[in-house]
C-alpha cells in the first residue's frame, strides 16, 4: 500500500515539455526547508515539503508563547496556506525516520502511524536539532526545553501554575519553592525567558493574588561558562548582566548542574561545592543536539558528525558523494557556522539554487558552488527596553537595541497578520503590562512531559 502512495505520487509528477519535472523533497518546514521551498517555488520543480506539524514555527519569540505576551498562532504560519498560490509544491504532514540514499525514498510516518515513501532526484533535508540535556535525558521529565509549541505551552503551564499552587499553600515556607524558577543555561533562550518571568512577576502579576506577593519570586539562572550570552561581545554580555540583576534576576556562572528531581537541582560552583536548590519549576535551556535522521544520513553517507551529532557537509552543503542530497540549517555542520536563523535561510536558498540550475533556471548557481555566509548579525532580548544587537562592527545595548530587536523580529515574522498581531500584543503589554494569552494544557493533555 505503501509503494502504491509513493508510485501514485511519481506517477503524477508534472512534466516541462517532454520531460517530467525533476523532484525536489524538503524535510523540514523551519528556516531553512521554508527558504528552499520558496526559492524552487520559482521554477520548474515538483517540491514535495515533509514536516512533523504542518507549520512554519518562528522558534525566536517561542520564550514570548511561553511567557504569555504572544499566542501560538501569532508566532506560525501552516505550509499549505503559504504555498497555496504554488500548486508544484506539495506539503505533507510526515514524520520522517530514514532515508535511502541509493534507493532515492524518503521514509516517513503519516499521522496516523502508516509508512509513506517519497521518492526524489533532489533531497534537501533541513530537519532542524532538538534539546540536549548532555547525556541526562531523564532531566526532561523535570526541566522541560523549548523547541516547540507543545513545549512552550507546557513551560506556560509550569510558569502559572507555580503562582497558583504558592496562592493557594498556607506557610511562606511551604511556598518559596513554588515561588523560586530555576534556568539553566544562560544563552539567548535562558536570559530571554529569566526576563520575562521577572517582567511577569513584578509588573502582570502585582495586584492579582490576594497572599503571595509575586514580586517576591526568585529567578535563578545557571550557566557553566563565564558569563551571560557568550556569543556576543563581552560589552554587550556586561550590559545584559547589569540588566538582568537590576531586574531581579540571579546570575550563578561556572555553575554545573549535578542532579535534577521534581523538587529541586543540585549545583556545583567554580569552587567545587555543591548546594542544593529547592525549585519546583526547572527549565532546561541550555544545549541542542541533532536528531536520530542526522545519524542516519552520517551511516549511509559515511559523512563524519561533529560533537554533537551534525552532519558534516561538503562547502556546498552536500553529503561526500552524494551531490543530490544536500544538508542545511542546524542540522549542517560547516566551518563553525552559528546555528542562528539568517544561517538556516542562506543555506536553504544556496542549495534551492543549485537545484534550480538543473532546470536551466536563471536564478541557479552551478552544482558545486561554494557557501558563503552572509553574517547579518545577532540580537537577544532582555528585559523591556532593553535588547542587544551585534552586526559586525556596530553594537548596540539599552533602548536603542530593543527597537532595533523589534524591527527585525517583525521583519522577520511570516505573514503581515502576524506581524499586524505581535506588533498589537507587545504595544499593549508596553502600555497596560497585561498578558492575555495565559491559556495552558491541561495536566492530562501535557502528560507527555
Amino acid at each position: 500500500m505503501t509503494s502504491a502512495r509513493s508510485t501514485d505520487r511519481t506517477a503524477a509528477t508534472p512534466t516541462v515539455g517532454t520531460r517530467p519535472m525533476p523532484r525536489a523533497v524538503i524535510v523540514g518546514g523551519g528556516f531553512a526547508g521554508l527558504s528552499a521551498a520558496r526559492r524552487l517555488a520559482r521554477g520548474p520543480v515538483q517540491v514535495t515539503l515533509l514536516d512533523r506539524t504542518g507549520v512554519h514555527l518562528f522558534q525566536p519569540l517561542l520564550y514570548q508563547v511561553a511567557a504569555g505576551l504572544l499566542s501560538e498562532g501569532q508566532i506560525s504560519a501552516p505550509l499549505r496556506h503559504l504555498f497555496r498560490r504554488h500548486p508544484h509544491v506539495d506539503c505533507l504532514v510526515a514524520d520522517v525516520h530514514d532515508i535511502d540514499l541509493d534507493r532515492r525514498l524518503v521514509h516517513a510516518h503519516r499521522p496516523d502511524g502508516s509508512d509513506l515513501q517519497v521518492g526524489y532526484d533532489h533531497l534537501i533535508v533541513a530537519a532542524g536539532v532538538q534539546q540536549s540535556y548532555f547525556g541526562h535525558d531523564e532531566y526532561a521529565r523535570y526541566a522541560p526545553g523549548m523547541k516547540s509549541i507543545d513545549d512552550a505551552l507546557v513551560i506556560r503551564r509550569r510558569i502559572y501554575q507555580a503562582f497558583e499552587a504558592a496562592e493557594a499553600l498556607p506557610t511562606a515556607e511551604q511556598r518559596r519553592p513554588w515561588l523560586t524558577f530555576a534556568l539553566v543555561g544562560a544563552g539567548p533562550t535562558g536570559v530571554e525567558l529569566a526576563g520575562q518571568i521577572r517582567e511577569l512577576a513584578t509588573r502582570t502579576l502585582t495586584e492579582e493574588f490576594r497572599t503571595i506577593d509575586p514580586a517576591e519570586a526568585t529567578v535563578l539562572l545557571f550557566d557553566g561558562g563565564d558569563r551571560a550570552l557568550a556569543s556576543f561581545s563581552q560589552g554587550l554580555s556586561a550590559a545584559a548582566t547589569r540588566t538582568l540583576r537590576r531586574l531581579g534576576v540571579e546570575l550563578h556562572t561556572r555553575s554545573r548542574v549535578t542532579s535534577l528531581d521534581e523538587h529541586g537541582l543540585d549545583v556545583t560552583g567554580h569552587d567545587g561545592a555543591t548546594r542544593r536548590v529547592d525549585a519546583r519549576t526547572v527549565l532546561w535551556t541550555a544545549g541542542v543536539a541533532a536528531p536520530p535522521l542526522a545519524g542516519v544520513l552520517a551511516r549511509a553517507s559515511g559523512a563524519p558528525q561533529a560533537h554533537d551529532g551534525r552532519v558534516e557537509v561538503r562547502p556546498d552543503l552536500t553529503l561526500p558523494g552524494h551531490p543530490d542530497v544536500f544538508v542545511v540549517g542546524d542540522l549542517m555542520s560547516l566551518d563553525h557556522l552559528p546555528g542562528v536563523a539568517e544561517t538556516a535561510m542562506q543555506a536553504g536558498r544556496h542549495a534551492a539554487r543549485q537545484v534550480l540550475h538543473t532546470v536551466g533556471h536563471p536564478d541557479g548557481i552551478a552544482p558545486g558552488t561554494p557557501f558563503r555566509y552572509r553574517d547579518v548579525g545577532s540580537a537577544a532580548y532582555v528585559s523591556r527596553g532593553h535588547a542587544l544587537l551585534e552586526a559586525g562592527p556596530l553594537r548596540l545595548s539599552g533602548t536603542a537595541g530593543w527597537l532595533a530587536w523589534g524591527l527585525i523580529h517583525l521583519a522577520f515574522l511570516t505573514g503581515y497578520r502576524n506581524r499586524a498581531a505581535a506588533l498589537t500584543s507587545w504595544l499593549t503589554t508596553l502600555a497596560a503590562g497585561n498578558r492575555r494569552e495565559r491559556a495552558f494544557p491541561t495536566v492530562a493533555r501535557a502528560a507527555h512531559e
